[in-house]
């Protein structure tokens, strides 16, 4: 069970509460420090596929200190009834770019934000995330280390920050201000400078990507010795370090440099997306690396809650088909997380 509540207690009236029709209750717990019992139908713990009945839970200045079932609430604790509610873990986004909104462009509003603007945006998506549920997002990207001024604030979720990608000059995302220099010598050093700034994570643009006209998915953009340096300058600092990686030989040289997770993993080639080589898949598997499956939804014309509005043109080569391996993927072993 999370220990984040997302209540009052940290400004924001919604904590990670799921009601009986899968939407998000508004509670009005009380302030922090207050030893509060919230009581509901149904609790789902993360770990087991039954539901347990009429789950009890204390806080006390805002953290879980007791869960129980079916038993009346301290009598010196203040109640909150959520009849009807289920309870959940507060949820996990593993990949997000809060800077960037649902637009088109994307990136060009984001050009066009200074800092102040860019961060109020920021901070406005990462609450939609709170009143969602979601209390923990990774932030794999943002714009000259914003993301680490939202660190601690109220009513936000706890934001695990990367700062921004590691790329080459040019490169994918360049325009976010984390561009190494050529060479290991100077992916060790942008490692360095991720380090000391105070990031929790290291993504590296092991390839080109969609949001960056001159770049390519099926393109690598480093050499395997600057992704191995990357890889040896984040562990020697205590860091997990991840890849974006689209196409299919950045994929393998990423698995080669011991990246401990891969994110999108779509196999581009340049002549589309191809099906993921047995061989590279078990690679993962057996490497126990965790692939950050930033996949959707198709529409299914007649499937209830999918809805009927056609892909877009080119949907089906460049994203079906990614999720369709991901449940090959999946069988096979390899760790996977959402985002």
């Amino acid at each position: 069970m999370s220990h984040h509540v997302y209540g009052d207690y940290f400004g924001c009236d919604v904590p990670a509460v799921s009601g009986g029709g899968g939407g998000m209750m508004s509670t009005g717990l009380v302030p922090g420090g207050r030893r509060t019992a919230v009581c509901a139908a149904w609790l789902f713990d993360g770990t087991s596929a039954t539901l347990r009945a009429r789950p009890m839970l204390v806080f006390e200045g805002g953290r879980i200190v007791t869960v129980d079932y079916q038993v009346d609430p301290p009598p010196d604790a203040d109640v909150v009834d959520l009849a009807g509610a289920t309870l959940l873990p507060g949820l996990v986004d593993t990949h997000v770019h809060l800077a960037f909104d649902a637009t088109a462009d994307p990136v060009f509003n984001l050009a066009h934000r200074d800092d102040d603007q860019a961060l109020a945006a920021m901070t406005q998506a990462a609450r939609v995330a709170a009143h969602g549920g979601v209390t923990t997002v990774r932030y794999l990207g943002d714009r000259d280390y914003l993301s680490l001024r939202l660190a601690d604030q109220a009513g936000l979720p706890t934001v695990v920050c990367a700062g921004p990608p590691i790329t080459t000059p040019g490169g994918h995302c360049h325009y976010l201000g984390g561009v190494a220099a050529p060479g290991p010598a100077g992916m060790r050093a942008a490692v360095r400078d991720h380090v000391e700034r105070g990031v929790q994570v290291i993504k590296v643009m092991a390839s080109g990507g969609l949001l960056t006209p001159g770049t390519r998915e099926d393109e690598t953009q480093f050499s395997p010795d600057e992704l191995r340096a990357a890889v040896d300058e984040a562990h020697r600092h205590g860091l997990p370090v991840t890849a974006h990686t689209h196409g299919t030989n950045a994929i393998v040289d990423a698995i080669a440099a011991g990246m401990d997770g891969l994110e999108h993993v779509t196999f581009w080639t340049v002549e589309g997306v191809d099906d993921a080589p047995d061989d590279v898949v078990a690679d993962i598997a057996h490497r126990r690396i965790v692939v950050g499956a930033t996949a959707g939804f198709a529409p299914v014309a007649g499937r209830p809650g999918t809805g009927r509005t056609p892909a877009p043109p080119g949907c089906p080569r460049s994203r079906a088909a990614p999720r369709a391996r991901a449940g090959g993927a999946g069988r096979a072993g390899p760790r996977s997380w959402a985002g």
